[in-house]
Formats: C-alpha cells, sequence, structure tokens
C-alpha cells in the first residue's frame, strides 16, 4: 500500500509540476537577468579608477623612504591606488572630509625603528564615508600587506636572537639587524607582485556572473517550491483517515510527499541546467557548462531545497501562511549566504553565518562543477 501511496503521489503533484514549471521560467529570468549584470552593479566605471589615497609621513629616514617607495610600486598597489604625500594629519584629514581622498594613511615618527627594536607603533588608517566595494578592496590589500610585514618582522627578531644567543660582538649583531631589515625592504616586499591576481572579484568564485548564476538556480529552486505546499499540505480528511487504516501514518506520508517534491526540484534543476549550457554556447557572458558532477550535484542541491520546503510546511499556519513562511525565510536565508550581498560587504554577524552556511557552500560548489 505504501507504494501505492508514492505512485498516486507522483500523479498528484503532476498537476503543481506545471505552475512550478512558470513560476520558476518567471524567478529564473528576473534573476538570471540580475546575474549578468552584477560585474556592472559591483564593479561600476568610477570603481575601475585608482583611489587617492593620502599619506602623512613624518618619518624621514632612508629606510621609512624605502619601505614608502616599495610598497607603492607593488602591482596591487600601484593598479589600485594613488599615493599622495601630505605634510601634516590635519590637512589630510581636511581633504578627507572633502572627499579628495578615499582614505588617509598616518605614519608616525620613527615607524622603522620602533619595528626594528619591537615597539610596534601602530599606523593608522582614516577611511572616507564613501562606503563601496572599494573600501573592501583597499582593506583587503592593507590586511594583507600587514601580515607580510608581521612575517617579516617575526623573521628579523628570530635573527637577531640567533646573534645574541650565538654572543657576536655588538657591533656585528647591530650590523646583522641592519642586514636583514633592508634585506626584507628591498627583496621581501618586492617580490610580492609575484602573488599579483590578475582578476579578481568580490564574491571570490570563478565569476562574478557564474557566482549569482548558481545562486540565482538554487534561490529559484527555493521560492517556486511554494508551489507544492498546497500538495503536501492540502490533504482531505477522508484520504487521511483511510491511509490510517492501512497502517500509513503522517511520517510516511510525509517522506511520499518528499520523493515527489525532490523528483520534481531535480528534474527543475536538470532542466535550467541544460538550459544554461545550451544558453552558454552562444554567448560569452554565461560559462555554464554541462558536466556529469554537475548533474550529480543537483541531486544535493534537490535534497536540501526539499527539507526546506517540508519544514514549512510543520508550521502551524495554514496554507498561505507556509508559503509566506518559505518565501522570507529563502529570502533571509539568500541574503545571509551571500545570494544578494558579497560576502566580504556583510555585517560582520551575518559573515560568520555565511561562512557556515550550507547554501553558501552548495554555491560555490555548484560554481566549480559549473564551470
Amino acid at each position: 500500500m505504501f507504494f501505492r501511496l508514492i505512485k498516486t503521489d507522483f500523479k498528484r503533484i503532476t498537476g503543481y509540476g506545471i505552475y512550478m514549471i512558470i513560476a520558476a521560467f518567471v524567478i529564473m529570468s528576473v534573476l538570471l537577468g540580475l546575474a549578468i549584470k552584477a560585474d556592472d552593479i559591483l564593479y561600476s566605471d568610477d570603481d575601475q579608477t585608482p583611489l587617492n589615497i593620502g599619506i602623512v609621513m613624518s618619518a624621514d629616514s632612508k629606510m621609512a623612504r624605502m619601505a614608502y617607495s616599495t610598497i607603492e610600486d607593488m602591482d596591487s598597489y600601484r593598479t589600485s591606488c594613488v599615493f599622495t604625500e601630505i605634510s601634516d594629519k590635519g590637512t589630510a584629514l581636511s581633504m578627507l572630509e572633502d572627499k579628495k581622498l578615499f582614505a588617509v594613511i598616518y605614519v608616525p615618527d620613527n615607524i622603522i625603528s620602533d619595528i626594528m627594536d619591537g615597539t610596534n607603533t601602530p599606523v593608522e588608517v582614516y577611511y572616507s564615508d564613501m562606503h563601496s566595494i572599494n573600501t573592501f578592496v583597499l582593506n583587503d590589500l592593507f590586511r594583507s600587506t600587514s601580515s607580510m610585514l608581521g612575517i617579516s618582522q617575526a623573521a628579523i627578531y628570530s635573527v637577531q636572537a640567533i646573534g645574541r644567543d650565538m654572543e657576536l660582538p655588538a657591533k656585528m649583531q647591530e650590523q646583522l639587524s641592519n642586514d636583514i631589515n633592508a634585506m626584507f625592504l628591498s627583496q621581501v616586499l618586492n617580490r610580492a607582485s609575484t602573488f599579483a591576481v590578475n582578476e579578481i572579484n568580490a564574491v571570490r568564485a570563478v565569476s562574478t556572473t557564474t557566482f549569482y548564476t548558481c545562486a540565482a538556480v538554487v534561490l529559484m529552486m527555493m521560492l517556486s517550491g511554494s508551489v507544492f505546499i498546497p500538495f503536501i499540505i492540502d490533504i482531505p480528511n477522508s484520504y487521511k483517515t483511510r491511509l490510517r487504516s492501512y497502517g500509513i501514518g503522517a511520517a510516511s506520508r510525509t517522506f511520499s510527499s518528499f520523493l515527489s517534491v525532490f523528483t520534481w526540484e531535480y528534474l527543475l534543476y536538470m532542466t535550467v541546467y541544460t538550459a544554461l549550457s545550451a544558453v552558454s554556447i552562444f554567448t560569452d557572458q554565461l560559462q555554464i557548462h554541462m558536466t556529469a558532477t554537475g548533474s550529480l550535484f543537483g541531486l544535493a542541491v534537490s535534497v536540501l531545497v526539499t527539507l526546506l520546503i517540508i519544514i514549512a510546511c510543520f508550521v502551524p499556519a495554514g496554507t498561505n501562511g507556509c508559503v509566506l513562511f518559505l518565501t522570507v525565510t529563502a529570502m533571509i536565508l539568500a541574503y545571509l549566504s551571500g545570494f544578494f550581498v558579497p560576502e566580504a560587504m556583510l555585517p560582520n554577524f551575518a559573515k560568520e553565518f555565511c561562512q557556515l552556511s550550507p547554501f553558501n557552500r552548495l554555491v560555490h560548489f555548484m560554481c566549480q562543477y559549473f564551470s
């Protein structure tokens, strides 16, 4: 009797499947249009121009100048920033308020000697209120440079400790310290160009368009799945009573509904995947390729989406309430999973959720398998 129930559910769900296809087509058309335009939305023409960065460097020692010129010549900074030396901090901050500068870096006196003797005086960085993707990129550059300097500093301290342990003469230890500092300034920082990335994007995926296309597929499957909620909930009591007489309870009905919804979700996934692969042949904007791994991965995506739909049906709010709950939950999960805003630009609390979100992981895996 249980297998007969499954067969009956597959027949019943067919009528809902037609409406799901229509809903999916409309949703996917809108989301795909946004995905294709994602690069233009996130990276406007203004974002391609170098950022004006003011630097106030009170220190005028030879090593400080060497560090400044070295960092200025690094590929990552040379292609994205234009440094302007400003005489004093007050003038620089005034220019920042007038939006003549995007950020100000204040280098305190004796910064190099402080690093050498372990004082670690911090360098102050002031950002303008022009929040954008540029703030994220610049902040990442500063963090990576800081990390690189920290590693260099640790190596320098290690060499100094070796000199002390070997009980070298004080003059030789000083010479050794100066030589190792000069080596890191002239060679290690210069070699940072080896790690320059030709093309980056905020979503850290193969391409922005591919990422948001994959995100659109998952979101479309979640939203269009609301069509199946009446199929799961609106079951006549007489039918339930009849099933119970054959020993089929709520758990069996839920499992049967899961199989039916899962099958249609996977069919939808494969239909959209095939269509995107076909469209990619005729346009360079989409880079979606049909692979066996991508097809099989659709099983995992369909299971997760189906589970979300089934869970929504347990909300004691009626059919319309469950549809609303699923829609709102899908939109919230999409936001927290980085579907709308890149993970790096999310609030701190959302970043932590995004890193653990199974939907975010799904999309990144899809990007790999689709490409």
